[in-house]
């Protein structure tokens, strides 16, 4: 239920925090087959957002499981479908949970849902595929060949794309490739090292073509026009110039102004501006935000009438769509 509420709240916010999503290839995608979403990991827990946004079926994510450790933040992260990944290098006691991973993603996959998995392994801020790690691989190959196989799994190299990592206003291209199926694997699966590096060549290949490629060593100034010309294809659409629209948006940003102020602060600070820092904000203001606006309208409500308060209740989200589009 929780994750259901989550997806409603995403649904209505993204649209707000992001200046424009385009999604590339969607209508590709495999009907009716468990779909192994094989991403590329820019942005911390927000990628997973992003792909959960555009998806009907539900979609269970691998996630880093030292976030597991306390309980409380367990209970949380298991109601909206994260599956802890534990690697082992943080210890061999460890290690046993790597079945359970397993099975989790196996049971999600047969019930139809879709399990995102990000194969570099890591998140870095950066625009440029990492060099990819064996778990989704040995993830696929499981799913193909072992237990209970599944051998209509399709693998779908998937590509996230942002123009920044810091905050609202962006855009963020999401791109779905060619999916790979158990097939298109030519390496016997008797020849278990070896179909992994394949299975990787594949899905590098094809990860890489949907994923903006910048140096790391180029220049500002060429970073900011290879990201000018790639994200003109996903333009927003072109308003035509409405003084009242602009005049309504100014007025919206500035009434949130101090809220998203504070907002901005304290994520700064809990994150230190790391990878974290788009997650921890977006979520904040997804889950806050609508209980602050809720509060306001019942203290208006009591003194202005209910009229006031169903006006604010609704009017101070519409502002803050308003301003962030005009």
């Amino acid at each position: 239920m929780f994750y259901y509420f989550s997806r409603f709240l995403v649904r209505l916010a993204l649209p707000i925090y992001l200046k424009k999503l385009c999604v590339a290839n969607f209508d590709k995608l495999p009907k009716g087959a468990p779909l192994l979403l094989a991403s590329n990991h820019p942005d911390s827990f927000f990628d997973a957002v992003v792909i959960g946004s555009v998806l009907e079926q539900p979609i269970h994510t691998l996630t880093r499981g030292d976030v597991f450790r306390k309980k409380a933040a367990a209970f949380w992260l298991r109601q909206i479908n994260l599956i802890p990944v534990f690697r082992g290098s943080e210890g061999r006691q460890y290690l046993k949970n790597h079945d359970v991973t397993a099975q989790e993603s196996h049971d999600a996959l047969k019930q139809g849902d879709a399990v995102v998995v990000f194969s570099e392994g890591i998140c870095v801020n950066e625009w440029r595929l990492r060099p990819l790690g064996k778990g989704t691989a040995r993830m696929a190959y499981k799913i193909w060949y072992g237990d209970d196989a599944l051998k209509s799994m399709k693998v779908i190299p998937t590509g996230l794309n942002y123009e920044n990592f810091r905050g609202p206003g962006k855009r963020v291209f999401l791109r779905f490739g060619d999916a790979i199926g158990c097939d298109d694997i030519q390496t016997s699966p008797q020849e278990y090292e070896k179909w992994l590096r394949d299975f990787n060549d594949i899905l590098d290949r094809k990860m890489n073509a949907e994923i903006l490629t910048i140096p790391a060593e180029a220049s500002i100034a060429d970073r900011d026009q290879q990201l000018s010309e790639f994200f003109d294809k996903c333009a927003p659409q072109k308003k035509e110039s409405n003084v009242v629209l602009g005049a309504i948006g100014w007025i919206g940003r500035m009434i949130h102004l101090p809220l998203y102020s504070f907002f901005r602060n304290k994520t700064a600070k809990l994150t230190a501006r790391s990878v974290f820092y788009d997650s921890v904000l977006f979520g904040m203001l997804m889950y806050l935000y609508p209980v602050i606006v809720a509060l306001l309208s019942i203290i208006i409500a009591a003194f202005a009438g209910w009229e006031v308060g169903l006006g604010l209740f609704v009017g101070l989200p519409l502002l803050a769509w308003v301003g962030s589009k005009y």
